[in-house]
C-alpha cells in the first residue's frame, strides 16, 4: 500500500516519490545560520517530493529525524544569541 498525507493546501490526497532524489528533482534548504566554514560538508537538507493527485502541487517534505536535530541547532544558537 502507498503511503499518504493530506495536501496542506487543497485537502487532497497526496502520495510520495518512489525516490529521494532523481536527477534534477532534488529539493533542498540550506540553514542560513550555517557559515562556508562550518557548513562545508554536508550543508544541504533534503527532502523528498509528495506530489497532491487533486490540486497538482509539488511538496518537498524532510524526515521527522532531520527536522529535530535542525530545531536542536537553532534552538541551541537562538539561546546563545547567535541566531
Amino acid at each position: 500500500m502507498v503511503e499518504t498525507r493530506k495536501c496542506p493546501l487543497c485537502g487532497g490526497t497526496m502520495v510520495p516519490s518512489k525516490v529521494e532524489r532523481y536527477g534534477y528533482s532534488t529539493y533542498f534548504w540550506i540553514p542560513p545560520w550555517k557559515s562556508k566554514v562550518t557548513g562545508m560538508f554536508n550543508k544541504a537538507v533534503y527532502g523528498r517530493a509528495w506530489l497532491c493527485l487533486d490540486c497538482g502541487a509539488l511538496i518537498p517534505y524532510v524526515d521527522g529525524d532531520t527536522v529535530a536535530k535542525l530545531r536542536e541547532e537553532f534552538e541551541t544558537l537562538k539561546a546563545e544569541g547567535k541566531a
